[in-house]
């Protein structure tokens, strides 16, 4: 998967929120109010003002300026608050009516009492692209009675949104939120946001910004006419959108991208509206574009990827004139692309990428787009290179993975504006073409998991070049003892899987690396000191994943690179104690080591982690530390402490704030019972606390959690029966469940069974897994490119007859198993409900009674385990209906009768069947008598008058001879293959025909 698919460029906000210019003043305007001036000096002292050297807002254009440096107190001209820059103050009075502090380096936590509520003339506060530590948002705004305009826009505040927001009547403009990352800083859910909106009439501009709503779209918003920008991204918003709210009178911008939970349908657009900018893209939507969407005459801006849409393009598309951007990347259209898109001259960006659909026309007719800058066609299947030759504007080209074979072309050497080329994953082959020197403009390359070849000194006079992908190529590196001889100075560079042996000696050069990749080569010995030195400023995300390091040339304590997000050093050989990370990171993964010792306190110190993964080292046996669960808890998403020696109990210390996804405390010598704290754990998908030492009861009260996916309790000392709680949702999610080698009692949880509606689905697309993501953020050429991680959950499941580890869950991987306890009773009938189940073990347990022939109807099941149980009668015939079951035990029952014949039961050995004595048939030595008859109708009837006379000669003898020599010869009888069929058909209570005709009258019934 090449990586330059990841990169999304995102719009910058509108210009009057990022005004940065100072307040020029009227030398007649009259001063401020001593009392407010006072207030905001203090306001002032409350924070540190102190400007980064490298600005995080520069893909927007904003450069940030210490403007509350201009706030000095004392007499003369500067002593008047409105000539401070920023401050903004009615031209009669003097009252400050306005501040704009749009980046202006404040840091620190925003006191609740903070003298700027008393400023109760203010209609502006905006306060976006500052660091106020975490803060909760002051309940004391609601104070500001007059406020028009409330921008805390990535401003680091976190936590609840204040209900005191909702008594703002007269706001017209509302931005809360973060865009720097996607953790979702800001809650909205008491208030609610049809609560925090129901006030609000006369709102024009509602900005949220990864804000968790957790709620449906408040049919609220359609009510709202006087709205004109509607934008709530990645707000986890839930079911279907309004379809007026495309029909608001004023609406020109709606944004409701990134909230993968809001359904529905697009609907038909009304003729004269005044859109202009229509972004859904990451939702659920289904069904077909409207062709009357050609009539938004107004539209620029059309984004409608990773959606779930289908039918046909609209061919009106091409009568959007003024569309610039057209986004209908990874869908699931058919047809053709329309050639009317080629009328869109104004196209500035075009994103087909992912589409399964014939390119048409519209490939060779990029030459009419002249204006484009942007083209995405990754993942399509070309099969052959767009020409782009004539279409010179172009800055941005994605062709990965579009299945074009041979060399390079040349006139890629004719694209001298192109700053970023996207060619990873396709099958080009020969070496780096030298034309690539004369693309002095390129700032971002990816060449990955080609066929080519070549050294890196091709590239070494793009002094612009910036993000550079050559991963699962053959390189080579041209010794040099000059410094400073590549002109380039890297952010990023991948070099994963390309045979290296050492670190590159021309890193020495880069002094700006942001991420480094060297995962998956062949680095021996240890990390050197001098790259420590060249990368200890600017280093975000290190990444040295399966190599044969060791450690540090100099052995480290603490992490020396002080803006670290991203540690990576899993499966290598690193020893000694884990090293500290600084307060900056969000991934720590230094599983598959040697590490020893205790897990360090300073890793809590973490501000907002989401990955921490030490699982598989030999950490030492003390308790996990409990500030995992609180001071992590409220950022954090995957945990992994799996296969080392953590004793002592679970922490229960998770909060309601508690974000975890994945959790992983499996193979270690964890003791108590469950924290029922975890209950707080709502976004949990996975719990692994297998191979422990854990003695509870089963965790009832973990079925209310709505994501839960994965449950694997195996190897404990769980116990008692398991009954489902009379209210309530009963684990509604599950897929796979694991409570083997326990010590459950009482009946298989038939009321849970018939619950696990996941379970219940066939034919499911196995396409993704559960995992997270982070975000990696690096700024080229004026825009911001997001970096997309993911993390994949791993686990062992015993599948199949073996245990496994899995890197990857599927989603659509669904597992039950109950082996290895106490239950007993009968399978249950509902069993035969989870039809997409494709493991099942209820192996050596105390069962009883038949084996359900609906089992049959299970048509996913790839392994069914049900020996060593006491399960009785036959084999259900109907079970070689099964085509995908790859393993079948019976083994060690008392079981009877033929064995099924044909599709995948030719395959299974007798090991499956063996300790079942009354079986017979094929692959068992031992046959049926009634396909000998079929076989030989002749030698039967000759064995069976040679029994008669044989049995008539035994109860003749039976009055004068001993009852010890008739108990030999019946015994020899017994133990002789060929008469223990005879006699046990002749001597058994029942005839088998009988029982045979009473077992398909049962299958009937």
């Amino acid at each position: 998967m090449d990586v330059l698919m990841y990169l999304i460029t995102l719009f910058a906000v509108s210009s009057n929120v990022i005004t940065v210019h100072a307040t020029s003043v009227s030398s007649l305007q009259p001063s401020c109010p001593d009392h407010e001036r006072l207030a905001l000096l203090q306001f002032k002292n409350s924070f540190d003002i102190d400007c980064p050297p490298v600005s995080p807002y520069g893909y927007l254009g904003i450069i940030p300026y210490a403007k509350l440096k201009s706030w000095v107190g004392g007499q003369g001209a500067n002593a008047n608050c409105c000539s401070w820059d920023g401050v903004f103050c009615n031209s009669k009075t003097g009252h400050v009516i306005g501040l704009n502090l749009t980046a202006s380096c404040i840091s620190g936590t925003f006191p609740p009492n903070s003298t700027i509520f008393n400023l109760s003339y203010l209609r502006k506060l905006v306060l976006n692209y500052n660091d106020f530590n975490y803060s909760r948002i002051p309940s004391e705004l609601g104070q500001l009675s007059k406020l028009r305009v409330l921008g805390l826009f990535d401003s680091t505040f976190s936590g609840q949104i204040p209900v005191e927001i909702s008594t703002l009547s007269k706001l017209t403009q509302l931005e809360l939120g973060d865009d720097l990352t996607e953790t979702q800083l800001l809650k909205l859910q008491n208030p609610s946001l049809e609560k925090l909106v129901q006030n609000l009439t006369n709102l024009q501009e509602l900005f949220l910004a990864n804000v968790d709503v957790s709620s449906t779209v408040p049919t609220i918003l359609q009510n709202l006419t006087t709205l004109k920008h509607i934008s709530m991204y990645g707000c986890n918003l839930q079911g279907e959108l309004p379809p007026n709210l495309f029909g608001l009178p004023q609406l020109e911008t709606l944004d409701m991208s990134s909230n993968h939970d809001i359904s529905g349908s697009i609907p038909k657009f009304q003729s004269h509206s005044p859109l202009t900018f229509i972004s859904l893209l990451g939702t659920s939507l289904s069904g077909e574009i409207p062709a009357s969407i050609g009539g938004l005459a107004r539209l620029e801006g059309l984004e409608l990827s990773v959606c779930q849409l289908s039918g046909n393009i609209p061919s009106s598309l091409g009568n959007l004139t003024n569309l610039s951007r057209l986004n209908l990347a990874e869908n699931d259209f058919t047809g053709v692309i329309p050639s009317s898109i080629a009328n869109l001259t104004n196209l500035q960006g075009l994103y087909l990428s992912e589409l399964n659909v014939m390119p048409g026309k519209l490939i060779s007719n990029f030459a009419k787009l002249r204006k484009l800058t942007v083209v995405g066609l990754s993942g399509m299947k070309l099969g052959a290179m767009p020409f782009f030759a004539n279409t010179t504007e172009i800055r941005e080209l994605y062709l990965s993975n579009i299945q074009v074979t041979g060399q390079l072309p040349q006139w890629f050497a004719n694209l001298t504006q192109l700053q970023i080329l996207d060619l990873g994953g396709n099958h080009l082959e020969g070496p780096i073409p030298q034309w690539f020197a004369q693309l002095t403009n390129l700032q971002g390359l990816d060449l990955s998991y080609n066929n080519l070849f070549g050294n890196l000194a091709t590239f070494s006079g793009l002094e612009n070049l910036s993000f550079l992908i050559l991963s699962g190529l053959n390189l080579t590196f041209s010794p040099t003892s000059q410094p400073n001889s590549y002109q380039f100075k890297l952010q990023l560079l991948a070099l994963v899987s390309c045979n290296l042996t050492e670190f590159p000696e021309f890193l020495r050069d880069q002094t700006k690396l942001e991420s480094l990749q060297l995962g998956q080569n062949h680095i021996n010995g240890s990390i050197p000191q001098w790259f420590v030195n060249t990368s200890k400023e600017s280093l975000l995300s290190f990444e040295l994943s399966d190599n044969n390091l060791t450690g540090f040339e100099q052995p480290v304590t603490v992490l020396p690179w002080n803006r670290l997000e991203v540690f990576d050093i899993s499966g290598n050989t690193f020893q000694g104690g884990l090293p500290i990370p600084p307060v900056s990171i969000q991934n720590y993964d230094v599983s598959n080591n040697l590490f020893t010792g205790v897990v360090p306190k300073q890793i809590c110190m973490a501000r907002s982690p989401i990955k921490l993964d030490l699982s598989n080292n030999n950490l030492s046996s003390q308790p996990i530390p409990h500030c995992i669960g609180d001071q992590l808890g409220d950022s954090l998403q995957v945990l992994n402490l799996r296969g080392n020696k953590f004793h002592g109990n679970i922490p229960r210390s998770f909060t309601s704030y508690c974000t975890l996804k994945m959790i992983n405390l499996s193979e270690n010598q964890l003791e108590g019972d469950l924290p029922r704290s975890l209950a707080n754990c709502t976004l949990l998908e996975v719990l692994d606390v297998g191979n422990n030492r854990i003695n509870d009861t089963f965790p009832s009260w973990l079925g209310s959690l709505p994501n839960l996916r994965v449950l694997v309790q195996s190897h404990n000392k769980f116990h008692g029966s398991i009954s489902a709680e009379d209210s309530g949702p009963h684990f509604c999610c599950l897929r796979i469940i694991d409570l083997s080698h326990n010590l459950y009692t009482g009946d298989l949880p038939s009321s849970y069974l018939r619950n696990w509606s996941n379970m219940m689905a066939v034919d499911e697309k196995q396409s993704n897994s559960y995992d997270t993501q982070r975000t990696s953020v690096l700024e080229l050429g004026g825009g911001k490119y997001v970096f997309m991680e993911n993390f994949e959950y791993s686990m062992t499941i015993t599948s199949k007859g073996s245990d496994r580890l899995y890197s990857k869950i599927l989603k659509v991987f669904r597992v039950i198993d109950f082996s290895s306890n106490n239950f007993e009773g009968k399978i249950p009938d509902v069993i035969d409900k989870l039809k997409g189940l494709q493991a099942l073990n209820l192996s050596n347990n105390h069962l009883e009674g038949r084996i359900p022939a609906s089992v049959a109807n299970m048509t996913d099941l790839e392994s069914l385990d049900l020996s060593k149980n006491m399960l009785f009668g036959e084999i259900p015939t109907e079970l070689p209906q099964l085509t995908s079951l790859e393993v079948f035990d019976v083994s060690y029952n008392q079981l009877e009768g033929p064995i099924p014949q044909g599709n995948q039961f030719d395959t299974f050995l007798s090991s499956s069947y063996e300790g079942n004595p009354r079986l017979c048939g094929i692959p068992l030595s031992k046959k049926c008598q009634n396909v000998d008859a079929q076989a030989s109708p002749t030698m039967t009837n000759d064995v069976t008058n040679e029994d008669s006379k044989l049995i008539d000669w035994i109860i003749r003898s039976s009055g004068c001879v001993s009852g010890f020599i008739i108990g030999a010869i019946v015994t020899k009888l017994f133990i002789t293959d060929k008469y223990h069929e005879w006699f046990m058909e002749t001597f058994q209570r029942r005839p088998k025909r009988k029982v045979r005709r009473a077992s398909r009258h049962q299958r009937r019934s």
